[in-house]
């Protein structure tokens, strides 16, 4: 049988327009880097929040149904004439090494499928959601700031996901050809169709052509009559389709393929979906859905399945996973299923004066790592920040009112996966309003993790020395001497009905000496000025020891760095920098409604001159932050210089952070020469 070029493709072919002038757009796209890394992870979010953002019913879930489906060549013969414009991208770049790394695997991928006459595509469609409306010259509709423009966003709604205009560059990119069709129903029944290749300045037909052409039989303009839409491209309820064209699928082994693509999305879909999963918010088809054989094919996820899927997807009730986009979602969605429920499994529901009304989930359990999942109204995870605290759970944060959903999506990125003042600028500056709501976030967080494990009913028991080990937010006139003899605790791995996870049995019999952590940040001790009397200059560390190098992160072990210079660090001329080791701990208190941080310091030898550089711990990184006021000393930066360090008595310093937050301070110990 003989296949005619029209008889399914209805007359649509490319229009690229040629460019008169204006700057011509480069092989190189910065955007590629965000999702290139995990392509079908990134469709995932990005795919499943934008459909969340147009629901149409609220009392209903929205449906996405993804289905990896392949076209005819020979009934799409203009779709692939896309070919000559790949053609004119190498033309026009033709001593561009980047254009042949990104243009010639494409030449070739389209190549393959046309003798293959097979081109595979993802299809992404959603139910219950409100289409996309069009109307030309309007930069305000959503098929506007979808499909004709770069970096537009129009959704207003301050609840919704996105709100950079960037994240359907995670459709192009998943394409071997950069291409995708767009098929669209109102809720009034209008439709547009539009095909979208995104390419780079071409030479085609000996004619210089834009980068983005469309693919359509309206002359350029979207598609609006039903009739004239191909049939497999038509909707025929309101809501939008998505056609990523160009999968790399091995037609010799297409099932495999299709079911390694499956289960990639399904599992991204489970780590960054699951609350809007089980909130009945949402519900996702992944395959066919017609039988075939007395067999479906189509997988479906929704509340009453999530935990079998979770199960089937290998993900326990551990998570283990240093970084939160590998972490395992059971654990929290236990947090949450079962908030309540009993003892260990707590809810907190508040109402903060900026954030409004928000939830923290708790599980408390001793395989648990203090990571907290961040959630605002779409449901979709944003940051898994880690709470350094030597208590075991799981927890959850959850903000759904609209003016905390406001001031979050502020402080959103690009990819939506962090909450950072930094991120909400006005007039190129951090905003007070981003300040005010991250540290008001920060210290809810904190006050929930103190109040999850706050035993209000067992006596507090004093454990001298302990304090060493752990950052006890204790007075600082109760830090005794550090040489005093100290009870020393062993775990019973008992999990206690209320209170801390633990529990520990105190060895009153053997009476050991607590063995202080060593300190982790850094202390700079100088004696450039010979401020020190010449007779106690032996007291000073580094002088007559041998010490240990130190290891890269921090600690106390001292090395010998004689020899470099330490003037560019307020030291004088010919001073050199040493380590001496010290025992510390840090804790933050309110005084007159301003955060301060005690630094307790206890050292062997009586140092002179001394000077500290504070840093502050992070999740993946420690930090400087200003000191603006401290009890002793010169401030400046984040240092602290002419001090002295007393071995005989505890040396208690108080400081101001610059950015009034708490947080866990590191110090290293140094002295200058």
């Amino acid at each position: 049988m003989e296949y005619r070029k029209d008889t399914a493709e209805l007359g649509n072919c490319w229009h690229f327009a040629e460019q008169l002038g204006g700057m011509d757009v480069g092989p190189n796209d910065p955007m590629s880097e965000n999702f290139k890394k995990t392509p079908f992870a990134s469709l995932i979010r990005e795919s499943v929040q934008n459909s969340l953002d147009a629901v149409k019913d609220t009392s209903k879930p929205v449906t996405m149904r993804i289905k990896i489906c392949r076209v005819d060549q020979r009934n799409f013969a203009h779709l692939f004439e896309l070919r000559k414009y790949i053609e004119g991208c190498l033309s026009y770049y033709n001593q561009n090494r980047n254009a042949a790394d990104v243009y010639k695997p494409m030449l070739e991928y389209i190549q393959e499928c046309m003798d293959n006459r097979k081109l595979y595509y993802i299809k992404v469609s959603d139910f219950n959601t409100k289409g996309m409306h069009y109307k030309k010259d309007d930069t305000n509709c959503p098929y506007y700031a979808f499909v004709r423009s770069g970096g537009v966003t129009c959704k207003n709604d301050d609840t919704a996901g996105g709100s950079f205009g960037f994240g359907k560059a995670a459709y192009f990119y998943i394409s071997a050809l950069r291409t995708i069709l767009v098929s669209t129903m109102t809720e009034r029944g209008k439709v547009f169709f539009e095909g979208v290749a995104s390419l780079c300045t071409n030479k085609t037909d000996n004619v210089k052509r834009v980068a983005v052409g469309f693919y359509d039989n309206n002359e350029g303009e979207p598609v609006n009559d039903q009739e004239k839409i191909p049939t497999r491209f038509q909707r025929k309820e309101p809501g939008t389709d998505i056609n990523i064209m160009g999968i790399r699928i091995n037609p010799a082994t297409e099932e495999d393929d299709k079911n390694a693509i499956y289960k990639e999305m399904t599992e991204a879909l489970l780590r960054n979906f699951w609350m809007a999963i089980y909130d009945k918010k949402l519900v996702v088809e992944f395959g066919d859905v017609e039988k075939e054989e007395g067999k479906e094919y189509c997988k479906v996820i929704n509340s009453e399945n999530l935990e079998e899927q979770m199960e089937f997807c290998g993900f326990d009730e551990v998570d283990s996973a240093k970084k939160v986009k590998n972490y395992n979602p059971r654990p929290y969605l236990e947090a949450v299923a079962n908030a309540e429920l009993d003892k260990n499994h707590v809810l907190f529901k508040d109402k903060l004066p900026l954030l409004g009304n928000v939830r923290f989930y708790a599980w408390k359990d001793k395989r648990g790592n203090s990571r907290i999942i961040q959630m605002r109204s779409p449901r979709m995870l944003v940051d898994g920040k880690r709470n350094y605290s030597s208590n075991e759970f799981y927890g959850v944060f959850f903000c759904d009112d609209p003016n905390g959903n406001r001031r979050l999506r502020e402080m959103e990125n690009a990819a939506h996966d962090e909450w950072s003042e930094k991120n909400w600028k006005v007039n190129g500056r951090t905003s007070q309003e981003a300040k005010d709501t991250m540290q008001e976030l920060k210290e809810y967080m904190t006050y929930c993790v103190g109040k999850l494990f706050d035993s209000k009913d067992t006596e507090a028991l004093k454990i001298r020395g302990l304090e060493e080990y752990l950052y006890i937010p204790t007075e600082v006139e109760d830090d005794d001497v550090l040489e005093s003899e100290s009870y020393v605790g062993d775990s019973t791995n008992e999990l206690k009905d209320d209170g801390n996870s633990m529990t520990g049995d105190v060895q009153q019999e053997s009476q050991k000496k607590a063995e202080p952590i060593k300190a982790l940040g850094k202390v700079m001790v100088g004696n450039s000025t010979s401020a020190a009397p010449q007779e106690k200059g032996g007291l000073l560390s580094g002088h007559s020891k041998k010490h240990k190098s130190k290891k890269k992160g921090g600690g106390v072990g001292s090395r010998n760095i004689q020899g470099r210079n330490a003037a560019t660090e307020g030291g004088a001329e010919g001073t050199f920098m040493e380590e001496i080791p010290v025992r510390y701990r840090s804790f933050a208190q309110e005084e007159n409604n301003e955060i301060v941080h005690n630094i307790v310091i206890h050292s062997d030898h009586d140092v002179y001159n001394g000077r500290i550089d504070l840093l502050v711990g992070g999740e993946q990184s420690d930090d400087e932050v200003d000191i603006v006021w401290a009890s002793d000393g010169k401030v400046s930066g984040n240092s602290i210089s002419e001090l002295l360090i007393s071995s005989t008595e505890k040396n208690v310093i108080k400081v101001k952070f610059a950015d009034g937050m708490k947080h866990a301070v590191k110090l290293d110990a140094y002295e200058i020469k």
